[in-house]
C-alpha cells in the first residue's frame, strides 16, 4: 500500500487548499439554491411618459387619456438633453410628441407617422406602449368608418379602450418552497459544484504521481503496474467520497431533511456522478497538463456541461437541438433523474435507472480509456536491458 499512502500524503498537503475550494462552491451552490427558493408575485408594470402636445385638439387629449389609463403621464422636460439623460438613467421610460395637425391628419385617415417616440431600453413594458398606440388609431380609424364624427369617435375609442374585462389573478401569495425542493435544487448545482472542486484538487496530485522521476522509482520497485493502478484509484475514489460525503451531509443538514423514500434515489444519483468526475481527473491526469491547463479544462467541462445539459438553466427551456447533444454527456441524465423525482416529469422507476446506468456507462468508458493512456505512458519509458 506505499502508492496508496504516498498518495495520500499528497493530497493531505492540499487540503488547506481543498478547504478553500470546498467552503467557496458550498456557498455558492446555497445561494444558487437560495436564489430559486421564492416564487415572485405578478406586478403590473406602469410606465412614465413624458407627452408633449403641440396640436391641443380632441383629438390628441382622447390619445392622452388611453396613454394615461396605465402610465403616469409627466410634463416634458424642459430641454433636449435633459430628456435624453432621463430616458438613459430609467427616470422617463419614454417620451412622445404629439406635433401640430395631429387631429387633422387622424381624421383624414392617415396613420402613419402621427407621433413622434423616443425611448433608449427595449423591453416588454415599452412595446405594450407602441401597442397601445397602434390601438388607439386602429379603433379610432373603425369608429370614423362607422360614420362617427372626429370628435365622437375619439371619445369611443377611449372608451373602448377602457372598457377592457376585469381580471383577476388567480395567483398564491408569494410562498417559500419547503425544504425538500430546496434540496433538490441544490442536488441540481451539485455537478458544477463537484466538477470544479474535484478536478481543481484531484487532477494536481495525479499529475504529482505520474511525473516521470516517481515514475522510475515505482519500476525500480517490486510494485506491479496493475497494483500501482489500483491503489491510485482506490486514493481517488477515497478522495472524491469524502468530497461528496461533505456535500450531501451538509446539504441534508442545512436544508433540514432527512434522506427518505426517492431522496436516497437522488443521493445514489450524486454519488455516481461524483464518481464519474473522480474517474474524468484520472484521465485529464494521464496527459500530464500544467496547473494553467487544467484550470481551464475544467471550467471548460464544468460550465459547459451544465449550461448544455440543463444545471444553470432548466431543460424545459432548451432547444430540441441542445438537449440532443446533451444526451452525449452524463450531466444531462443526472439532471434528468433529479426532474424525475421532482415532479418536473413523471417517474418512470425503468427511466430512472436508465439515467443511472448511462452514467455508469460514461464512467466505465472513462475507465478503460485512463487505463489504456497509462499503459501506453508506461510502455513508452526506456529501459535498460540488464546483461
Amino acid at each position: 500500500m506505499q502508492v496508496f499512502k504516498a498518495f495520500l500524503k499528497i493530497l493531505k498537503s492540499r487540503i488547506p487548499s481543498s478547504i478553500i475550494y470546498i467552503v467557496l462552491f458550498f456557498l455558492v451552490g446555497m445561494l444558487m439554491t437560495r436564489s430559486e427558493a421564492t416564487e415572485s408575485a405578478w406586478e403590473k408594470t406602469q410606465l412614465k411618459i413624458a407627452v408633449e402636445d403641440l396640436d391641443d385638439t380632441p383629438e390628441s387629449r382622447a390619445f392622452l387619456e388611453a396613454l394615461g389609463k396605465d402610465n403616469e403621464i409627466i410634463p416634458p422636460l424642459a430641454s433636449e438633453d435633459d430628456l435624453t439623460d432621463a430616458l438613459y438613467y430609467t427616470t422617463v421610460d419614454y417620451a412622445v410628441t404629439i406635433p401640430k395637425g395631429f387631429g387633422e391628419r387622424l381624421a383624414a385617415g392617415e396613420t402613419e407617422g402621427l407621433l413622434e417616440t423616443r425611448h433608449i431600453h427595449e423591453s416588454y413594458a415599452t412595446a405594450n406602449v407602441e401597442m397601445l398606440i397602434g390601438k388607439f388609431v386602429n379603433t379610432y380609424s373603425a369608429y370614423r368608418e362607422l360614420g362617427n364624427g372626429s370628435k365622437a369617435a375619439a371619445k369611443e375609442a377611449v372608451k373602448t379602450l377602457s372598457d377592457s374585462p376585469a381580471v383577476e389573478m388567480l395567483q398564491k401569495e408569494t410562498e417559500k418552497k419547503n425544504s425538500a425542493e430546496l434540496l433538490l435544487i441544490f442536488f441540481r448545482y451539485m455537478p458544477y459544484i463537484l466538477l470544479c472542486v474535484i478536478l481543481n484538487m484531484l487532477c494536481p496530485a495525479l499529475i504529482v504521481m505520474s511525473k516521470k522521476d516517481i515514475r522510475f522509482r515505482t519500476d525500480c520497485s517490486g510494485i506491479r503496474p496493475s497494483s500501482y493502478t489500483m491503489q491510485i484509484f482506490a486514493a481517488s475514489a477515497l478522495y472524491v467520497g469524502l468530497i461528496w460525503g461533505i456535500f450531501v451531509v451538509a446539504g441534508g443538514a442545512l436544508n433540514g431533511v432527512m434522506y427518505t423514500g426517492r431522496l436516497w434515489l437522488v443521493v445514489l444519483n450524486s454519488l455516481v456522478f461524483a464518481l464519474f468526475t473522480g474517474v474524468l481527473a484520472l484521465f485529464i491526469s494521464e496527459f500530464a497538463p500544467g496547473e494553467t491547463v487544467v484550470s481551464l479544462i475544467t471550467q471548460l467541462c464544468s460550465l459547459g456541461m451544465c449550461f448544455l445539459c440543463g444545471v444553470f438553466v432548466d431543460q424545459a427551456l432548451l432547444g430540441n437541438g441542445v438537449l440532443g447533444a446533451a444526451q452525449f454527456l452524463p450531466a444531462y441524465w443526472y439532471v434528468r433523474l433529479i426532474r424525475m423525482v421532482n415532479g418536473d416529469i413523471p417517474f418512470d422507476a425503468g427511466q430512472a435507472a436508465l439515467a443511472l446506468g448511462i452514467q455508469v456507462g460514461f464512467t466505465v468508458v472513462l475507465i478503460l480509456l485512463s487505463v489504456l493512456v497509462h499503459r501506453a505512458h508506461y510502455s513508452s519509458v526506456p529501459r535498460k536491458k540488464v546483461a
